[in-house]
């Protein structure tokens, strides 16, 4: 039973470490959301600062899995480029190896760096407990992930010395299943099987790196296993791409072809000059878990040097690989700039979704041009063009909206929280607006029934409203887009030209009704086309005002 006790003690050890290491990226994700967004979003095709942005972002979160994650749905969404993404990839590959020198810093030295860092981790621990201030609760929680990361690193090394160890010694079948030389296509299919079963390459690297500093498991098998995590590690990110456009599948494949090549170029030396690269690696440092970090690092960076120059001839490779599709009849109301895959970084799945609203209101403004033409040149030429419009309006308007909820539940900063809040409101005005395009369609479809058609100066009255409204659509979008508050003026100067006009419409109409030029049937319809525009011009106004939710707006500016 002793055995039983030790074995769900360093269990809880890798468990410790695990959660540390995602607290810590988590809290140095939330730190740098807004860098982090600037970072991946706004990659050039320089290569250099690709792989750069890539290496920052992944020591940062502590996952290359994550970040290629990131990426698929970056390129999914049109954020980021196929050559942009295998820049960044390359990067990513790169920064994941700083998780195995961290964890190797406990075996440096008579000064016991676990021990440290775990108080580290109670202090910080404190500090996001005590502390009621954002900032402050966040640094916290990078030290208390870091701490967390020693101290399962601790359980792991105390109780896998107790399993594995008898009188000093290893226990036979440690030396039979750790130390033997093994077959390495064997070694390096365990290690796929292992990062693929736990999500993350840096977590299997750094069990081999205590492992082998208590002299459980062997460098060179050690070697083999890190080549195979690194090909493990890729499993995710193809899974990931499952219902994807064609290029983010693109992306997930580069990744593994990536690593699957550093494989071959790296087994066959591995294999045939095992005894020479141990020594090489021995030289380096006394610390067999050192030597494995540095080896992991080595493997990443000769890697991307060797690839590098071939960027774009992989990218061609892969369009090879994975072949275009043939374009489908999509009815506009699947996502264009926003899917699950950017939960993972909620600062830019906040900052995307506003371009998915945008775009949901170019077919509200759209079917309401339609709409008002169909009522000028008294046809129904738009009618089917209008109902698809609206089935698509109310479809985005019902997806965006659950997406928001989900998205509200994220680990989001205080104004992104804010304007997730006045989106809810943004969708339901803009949805609205549609509706009253549909409203001015079925106007069109009464007088055509009843064959009548309003008068000429009525068209031109209406027109001239109608423009009047696209003028303000336009300010209004503009601002909402730019979050610019110094538009808002202007905007609200339109509106008030609509309000103005309307009423001047209405009391013209009163007057030819009282003259005898106009019948009730006309007159209604006249009416009611005048109000929905002016109700349109209301809500559109309402989605340029609804960044002063979350932006601070001098006073002077008007509600």
């Amino acid at each position: 039973m002793e055995m039983v006790w030790n074995l769900f003690f360093m269990f809880g050890g890798v468990a410790a470490m695990m959660v540390g290491m995602k607290t810590l990226g988590a809290a140095l994700e939330h730190v740098a959301g807004g860098g982090m967004k600037k970072l991946l979003s706004k990659v050039t095709t320089n290569r250099f600062s690709g792989i750069g942005v890539g290496l920052a972002v992944t020591s940062i979160i502590q996952s290359s899995t994550a970040t290629t994650v990131m990426l698929v749905g970056f390129v999914n969404v049109g954020l980021m480029t196929l050559v942009q993404a295998t820049n960044v990839i390359m990067g990513a590959n790169i920064g994941t190896t700083v998780t195995a020198h961290i964890v190797s810093l406990s075996g440096i030295g008579s000064v016991d760096i676990g021990a440290i860092a775990a108080v580290i981790g109670f202090i910080g621990i404190m500090m996001a407990m005590l502390i009621n201030n954002e900032k402050i609760k966040n640094i916290g929680n990078i030290l208390a992930g870091l701490g967390l990361i020693f101290v399962g690193l601790e359980f792991i090394s105390t109780y896998a010395k107790l399993i594995m160890f008898l009188d000093g010694n290893p226990r036979d079948w440690v030396s039979l299943i750790f130390q033997r030389d093994h077959f390495p296509l064997l070694l390096i299919l365990i290690g796929i099987v292992l990062t693929a079963l736990v999500h993350s390459s840096s977590t299997i690297t750094s069990l081999m790196v205590v492992l082998a500093s208590i002299g459980v498991l062997s460098f060179p098998n050690a070697l083999f296993l890190a080549l195979g995590s690194n090909i493990g590690t890729c499993i995710t990110s193809i899974m990931s791409s499952v219902g994807t456009n064609v290029n983010a599948k693109r992306t997930a494949f580069a990744h593994l072809f990536f690593n699957l090549f550093g494989c071959l170029i790296f087994i066959a030396p591995l294999w045939v000059w095992q005894n020479q690269i141990t020594n090489l690696f021995a030289s380096m440092s006394n610390d067999v878990g050192q030597q494995i970090a540095i080896f992991h690092t080595l493997f990443n960076v000769c890697t991307t040097i060797v690839l590098l120059p071939f960027t774009k001839y992989i990218v061609k490779l892969m369009c090879l690989i994975v072949k275009d599709k043939e374009m489908s009849d999509e009815d506009g109301a699947k996502f264009k700039y926003i899917d699950d895959r950017l939960f993972s970084s909620p600062a830019v799945a906040a900052g995307n979704i506003k371009k998915e609203i945008i775009r949901m209101s170019e077919f509200s403004l759209s079917n309401i041009k339609m709409s008002v033409e169909m009522l000028l040149n008294s046809n129904v030429d738009k009618e089917k063009e209008i109902r698809k419009n609206e089935e698509v309006i109310n479809k985005l308007n019902k997806n965006i909206t659950t997406y928001l909820t989900k998205l509200i539940g994220k680990d989001l900063t205080g104004e992104d929280d804010k304007k997730i809040g006045s989106y809810y409101h943004v969708v339901s005005d803009v949805e609205r607006v549609g509706d009253y395009a549909e409203n001015i369609l079925e106007y069109v479809l009464k007088l055509r029934d009843d064959g009548v058609e309003i008068s000429g100066d009525a068209k031109s009255e209406i027109d001239k409203l109608c423009k009047m409204v696209e003028d303000l659509y336009d300010a209004s979008i503009k601002a909402f887009d730019e979050r610019n508050t110094e538009l808002l003026t202007a905007v609200d100067e339109i509106e008030d030209q609509v309000d103005i006009f309307s009423r001047e419409l209405e009391n013209k109409h009163i007057e030819r009704v009282k003259a005898g030029m106009c019948v009730a049937e006309l007159g209604s319809v006249y009416l009611q086309t005048v109000s929905n525009l002016e109700r349109v011009g209301d809500h559109i106004t309402n989605v340029a005002f609804s960044i002063m939710h979350y932006r601070h707006v001098d006073n002077k500016v008007k509600k």
